[in-house]
């Protein structure tokens, strides 16, 4: 009996806009806590010297939001497309890529 193999892909762009969304959000906590309680200073200007406009403030907290949700959807899409070719191969590629009434799973 022949069964059709059903993958379950991931949407690579609700994943990267959530990966995002949580990036951003650490960014825009991590910017708060070194602009009130002065954790994590030195972390801080190490971020500020890569990324344009990240400052221990409300600004930079906004902008450091921008910049997490901007590396966060890139890298959740890469992760997602990545992880979508892996379970295509290892699950038989006949059967998740293309309909194959030989593939049996």
């Amino acid at each position: 009996m022949v069964k059709k193999c059903k993958c379950m892909h991931l949407s690579a762009i609700s994943f990267g806009v959530s990966l995002g969304i949580v990036s951003g959000l650490f960014m825009l906590l991590f910017s708060i806590a070194a602009w009130q309680w002065g954790f994590g200073t030195d972390m801080m200007h190490q971020y500020s010297s890569m990324l344009p406009g990240l400052d221990a403030s409300v600004k930079g907290s906004l902008v450091g939001f921008c910049w997490g949700f901007l590396e966060g959807l890139i890298i959740g899409l890469i992760w997602a497309w990545i992880y979508n070719i892996c379970l295509c191969c290892y699950r038989c590629c006949c059967c998740c890529c293309k309909t194959d009434a030989n593939c049996k799973v």
